[in-house]
């Protein structure tokens, strides 16, 4: 379908050998997540173009006939935004402008944007990306439901209309920060745990202020929290004598914590740290040290000394091209890696999600 010709050549094919054409319905679609700083022109094209392109040719050949129907599917991340997705979120923005477009050529026009569909489709296939979505907040949706949504789009002549389950309780965005737009704010539900949250990290001030004891326990106590709410379990099941990859943080997950760690406690903390940190224990002291400096914003948390980065394999300390089975086996030795390496892990595995 990024083809003219092919397009015109498969209504040829329809008018010569199938009844009238009655409707398009454009579903086509190609993910490659990337976060943005980096995102490149091959990979930005490859998720464009199936739907940007597609879009726009099927609407071309089809200006002279008479459809009942012109349905494209788009995404919540054209909505909400989306972590890594800044290309497929482009690629949905354009179908979501298509169909208004047509709609004001007195076409017909109609666009989807799916959320989270748990049956069939690329999230059924990937279950940890969909767990990942529910501990977001963004709740599956089944088939049967998802056709009887499309059906009264079509029925009530809407232009766009989002179809997804969301839980308000704990739904903060889909980005790396919990910033959420002012134009769902209004919807978001707050805990009393969340309320408590936000009072006791309004002020870093109030972490350095207080005794060495208090704050590795505030400290910890806000850390179980958010780790809690991005792994989906209570803050009372988060350990401190497990390290965050054992507790199942992703890549990520790993962004976010580090910019919500920044952004609340000053803390600067590389990426690489969270992931080869030892223990949450551990990163918990460190943390409370370091706040507890005065001008003092870096954290680097103690590695374990294992084998040094000069003993790690040529092959990854040359062109650190990997594959999935060799970023897993470079996931259980992370201490031994530099953190040039270890973000590079991070970007493969962004990939492979």
């Amino acid at each position: 379908i990024t083809d003219p010709t092919a397009v015109r050549s498969a209504l040829n094919t329809i008018d010569s050998t199938l009844p009238k054409l009655a409707g398009v319905i454009h579903t086509a679609m190609v993910l490659e997540d990337k976060l943005l700083v980096d995102l490149d022109r091959s990979t930005l094209e490859r998720v464009l173009w199936p739907k940007v392109l597609g879009g726009w040719n099927l609407h071309q050949q089809t200006l002279d006939r008479q459809l009942d129907m012109f349905v494209v599917f788009s995404s919540l991340s054209s909505v909400f935004g989306h972590a890594g997705q800044a290309n497929y979120s482009a690629a949905n923005a354009l179908l979501d402008s298509l169909a208004h477009y047509r709609r004001n050529q007195r076409l017909p026009g109609l666009v989807i944007n799916w959320g989270h569909l748990g049956e069939v489709g690329y999230l059924a296939e990937r279950e940890q990306l969909g767990e990942r979505l529910e501990r977001q907040g963004v709740l599956s949706f089944t088939v049967k439901q998802a056709t009887d949504c499309l059906e009264y789009a079509l029925q009530t002549l809407t232009v766009q209309m989002s179809v997804l389950r969301i839980d308000w309780s704990i739904w903060r965005g889909l980005g790396i920060t919990n910033r959420v737009s002012p134009r769902f704010a209004h919807l978001l539900r707050h805990t009393d745990g969340a309320h408590q949250g936000s009072a006791e990290i309004a002020n870093v001030e109030g972490l350095r202020s207080a005794s060495a004891a208090q704050r590795v326990q505030m400290v910890g106590r806000l850390l179980r929290n958010k780790i809690g709410s991005l792994l989906g379990m209570a803050a009372e099941q988060v350990r401190d004598d497990r390290a965050l990859l054992e507790m199942g943080l992703d890549s990520l997950m790993a962004v976010e914590l580090r910019n919500w760690i920044e952004g609340h406690m000053e803390v600067n903390l590389p990426i690489s740290a969270l992931m080869r940190s030892q223990s949450l224990g551990g990163l918990i002291a460190q943390i409370s040290e370091s706040i507890g400096q005065p001008g003092n914003s870096q954290a680097e948390p103690n590695i374990a000394s294992g084998t040094s980065a000069a003993t790690v394999p040529n092959a990854i300390t040359s062109d650190l091209q990997l594959s999935s089975e060799q970023a897993g086996q470079l996931l259980d030795n992370l201490d031994q890696l530099t953190d040039e390496q270890v973000a590079h892990l991070l970007s493969q595995a962004l990939k492979q999600q």
